[in-house]
């Protein structure tokens, strides 16, 4: 069983702080075509990101990619769905998840999108778990830098639960 910690690891103000800078940051380095949004975690980032850019040119789709089920582990089974109704030959794409930690998804993903005949594309995570990486990748854009805990909040979940809180939560596991 699991509790939210006692206080936020990241509270509101500055994850919305952070977004802002991340947005400048990304304008000013990555003229793109496309922000590709892997749900279901990361839509709440996505959100405040591309309103932060507020550029009206920009396109956002989403594609559902899932390797966590109801466990605080992945089951190091990546389900994506939703990128077979997309043609981004040739575009520039922005993607964009939550959190990047052992870094399979996120690898996953590139090279699906590579296949695909993108011509340029860049990563963005809200979250990065550097000591959890298995596979060798780095996201271009980094939000913040965390520890090896499980978070929730801010679209992260576990088990469906705590997406909508505005902070991020560490869960910690009570023992009876």
């Amino acid at each position: 069983m699991y509790q939210m910690s006692k206080k936020p690891m990241i509270p509101a103000r500055e994850i919305q702080a952070r977004i802002q800078t991340l947005a400048k940051e990304i304008a000013e380095s990555f003229e793109f075509d496309i922000v590709l949004s892997a749900l279901t975690g990361s839509f709440m980032f996505s959100t405040d990101l591309v309103r932060a850019m507020a550029n009206p040119s920009h396109k956002i789709a989403f594609i559902k990619a899932s390797s966590y089920g109801s466990g605080t582990e992945s089951s190091g089974k990546l389900t994506v769905t939703g990128l077979d109704k997309l043609n981004l030959k040739g575009l520039r794409i922005l993607l964009v998840d939550d959190i990047l930690d052992t870094g399979r998804t996120m690898h996953t993903l590139v090279s699906m999108l590579k296949e695909m005949g993108v011509s340029d594309l860049r990563t963005c995570v809200l979250l990065n778990k550097e000591e959890r990486r298995t596979v060798d990748y780095h996201a271009d854009f980094v939000g913040f830098e965390i520890a090896n805990e499980f978070v929730v909040g801010y679209g992260l979940d576990y088990d469906d639960n705590y997406r909508t809180l505005p902070e991020i939560w560490t869960l910690e596991e009570v023992q009876f």
